[in-house]
Formats: C-alpha cells, sequence, structure tokens
C-alpha cells in the first residue's frame, strides 16, 4: 500500500458536533462487516473509561476509531472505521498511530482489537502498527 504523503491528515478528539458521523461510521461498519465470515464481538464500552478519535482531510471527518479500557494498564480498540472512498490515504494509519501514543502516555501496558475473517484490510491496517493475531476463535452453526 502507498500512502499519499500530499495530504494534511488531522486527528483529534470526537467532539459533540460529530455524533452523526460516528453514527454513520458505525451503520455502514455493521453493513460492510456482512461481506465477511465470523460475527462482531458485542462490544460492552458503555460506562468504561475510554476515548474516540475522528480523522480526515481539511474539516471533513472521514475515519474514526474508539477504544475502551478494560484495567488499569489493558485497552481494546472497540472500532475502526475508514469511509470506503477516503481509504489507502493513510486515514486508518492515522487513527491508530495517535491512539497508540495516546495510550503510551497514558501508561498502558496491552492493547488488543479484532478484525473479522476475510478482512484484510483491517487485519493489515493492526499489523503494520504491532498487533498480531493472539488467538483464533472457530465455531460452526449447529
Amino acid at each position: 500500500m502507498q500512502l499519499v504523503t500530499d495530504l494534511s491528515i488531522f486527528v483529534r478528539n470526537a467532539s459533540a458536533d460529530d455524533a452523526a458521523v460516528l453514527l454513520t461510521h458505525r451503520e455502514l461498519s455493521r453493513q460492510e462487516a456482512t461481506q465477511y465470515r465470523g460475527s462482531v464481538p458485542k462490544s460492552s464500552v458503555d460506562g468504561l473509561p475510554g476515548f474516540t478519535l475522528v480523522a480526515g482531510v481539511g474539516s471533513l471527518v472521514m475515519g474514526s476509531l474508539t477504544v475502551a479500557q478494560n484495567d488499569a494498564y489493558k485497552w481494546s480498540i472497540e472500532f475502526v472505521f475508514v469511509e470506503a472512498a477516503s481509504r489507502e490515504i493513510g486515514i486508518g494509519d492515522a487513527l491508530v498511530l495517535a491512539c497508540l501514543r495516546e495510550l503510551q502516555s497514558n501508561k498502558a501496558t496491552w492493547v488488543q482489537s479484532s478484525a473479522l475473517p476475510g478482512d484484510r484490510a483491517m487485519k493489515n491496517l493492526f499489523e503494520r502498527h504491532g498487533l498480531v493475531a493472539q488467538t483464533i476463535i472457530v465455531g460452526k452453526k449447529l
């Protein structure tokens, strides 16, 4: 993958003004997930400490990431989404890098996430930043 370097990508904490785009990202992510095998683990970030980042170019938000704190030093990236038309320019990488920097400044010692089977783009995004598979869960509907 070649990142476009002449764009000025911003990453910032999400604000109340981002609520509509965050809801759109969640819905688009759910729709996109139906093309992959497996299921998205149920997230229970409500009430947990954490933060949401948004990223884009100019003033246009094109991607978002939510991370939750599981305990004092362990965090989970619960959600990452980049709009299809904005992929391959570095939005996802910028989000993950900013997230990892923030976690390091919060003295985190572990971060985890998940990617659906077949979602190579998500797997590759995480692996570029050092997150590698720990466990593969298999199952079959009976």
